[in-house]
């Protein structure tokens, strides 16, 4: 089932924003849930994270307000294993272009005779209670490949799946078609027409990877529900250009004294 917060936002028609962490800072990922985000996704795959460093962060995150979902690296059931056990309340899986893949990703999340995880969660407010750590976890899995498309009925009736993940900028190069227009433009329209149409005919959120919040409409208003707001590194660097930019222009029209303001900061 998915993670409560998850929940209260699908229940009530609305979608679930994520902050997107490609670093090893708690910091970061404790700010995101200070400031409302449904979920925190961690990232493996676009990183020098690994899943390792990824459990260790998930390890501490006992009782989080906010889900937190790791994508790993690949569909690897060893890979996949070592979040879960750490508790990530669900994974990403990448690359998924057909059923098999697909179910491949969901048996990874369960245990025999369903699945092939091992037993070993060590995270101590998971519990030992087979059913109930097995069934807190969503399995997504990215259809970002032409032959993923073209197989994505085939994808979203596997058994398991919680929803699909979309990666513009793959999908893109995928159909031929400029990566960096997939957060601008509506050159993937029919395609995630196409998966929407999927997910709702079996039931599955659609989510996808978004750049801003202007893309995040975007996203909502083709179907997606699970939307991801850029990512940690994007933020600061286009936070930190945009108060760089205000500060230069400010001191070019500044006087000579600048101001000269003798109050006292928290920096010392």
């Amino acid at each position: 089932m998915p993670h409560a917060a998850l929940v209260t936002r699908w229940s009530a028609g609305e979608p679930a924003f994520g902050g997107w962490v490609t670093g090893d800072s708690e910091s970061t990922i404790a700010m995101f849930g200070r400031l409302g985000y449904d979920y925190v996704g961690i990232d493996t795959q676009h990183s020098a994270l690994s899943e390792a460093q990824a459990a260790v962060l998930v390890r501490r995150l006992v009782n989080a307000p906010y889900a937190v979902i790791v994508r790993v690296s690949k569909n690897d059931p060893a890979f996949i294993g070592r979040v879960l056990d750490a508790g990530a309340d669900g994974i990403i899986v990448p690359m998924v272009s057909t059923a098999e893949e697909a179910a491949a990703a969901v048996s990874a999340c369960r245990y025999p005779p369903e699945g092939l995880r091992s037993f070993g969660p060590f995270r101590s407010d998971l519990g030992l209670d087979l059913v109930a750590v097995q069934q807190r976890v969503s399995c997504f899995v990215m259809i970002e490949t032409s032959e993923g498309l073209d197989n994505v009925r085939q994808i979203c009736a596997v058994p398991g799946l919680e929803g699909v993940y979309i990666g513009p900028a793959d999908l893109s190069i995928g159909l031929g078609l400029n990566p960096m227009l997939a957060f601008s433009s509506d050159q993937l329209k029919v395609p995630v027409e196409a998966i929407r149409s999927a997910c709702a005919e079996f039931g599955l959120v659609m989510g996808g990877h978004s750049l801003n919040a202007t893309d995040a409409v975007r996203w909502v208003g083709r179907g997606s529900r699970l939307v991801s707001l850029g990512a940690d590194s994007v933020m600061l660097a286009t936070i930190a250009a945009q108060e760089l930019e205000t500060a230069r222009q400010g001191a070019s029209g500044a006087g000579a004294d600048g101001g000269g303001s003798t109050a006292s900061t928290p920096y010392g």
